[in-house]
């Protein structure tokens, strides 16, 4: 293999680490609730526009699980995170309630993250709420 796609190829594992619950770097046991940490992240990059992990950003910022955990609950705040492209689209009800399911799943041990089935249903709802708001 070239240098170069060895690289490519760290490269590309060290992002997948990024969505990976901290149990599993610790022992490498995959689990529903790890699936429910890492989707928590996905959530968190819809909701901000950023990266897991952007190196160009201030220390404190690089990593977004980290950086937005301790700001999801305060409306001023969260209000503030939103990717600009989306800022403004949903009312603040819906964003806080976005940003609980979020922080739900990202919570650093497993057995305080829910089962997938309710985040589902958490969602669901969420839009259901929203589009009543919006007609």
């Amino acid at each position: 293999m070239p240098p170069s796609s060895v690289t490519q190829l760290s490269g590309r594992m060290r992002a997948l680490l990024n969505y990976e619950a901290p149990e599993l770097q610790d022992s490498g046991v995959v689990s529903e609730r790890g699936d429910v940490y890492s989707f928590g992240v996905v959530m968190l990059e819809l909701l901000t526009g950023r990266k897991p992990y952007d190196s160009s950003r201030p220390r404190h910022e690089q990593h977004l699980v980290r950086w937005a955990s301790s700001q999801l609950h305060d409306i001023e705040s969260l209000s503030k995170m939103v990717d600009p492209s989306i800022r403004g689209q949903c009312s603040e009800k819906a964003l806080s309630r976005f940003a609980d399911i979020i922080s739900r799943c990202i919570q650093q041990q497993p057995e305080f993250r829910p089962p997938m089935s309710e985040i589902v249903q958490d969602l669901a709802r969420l839009v259901n709420a929203t589009g009543e708001e919006s007609e």
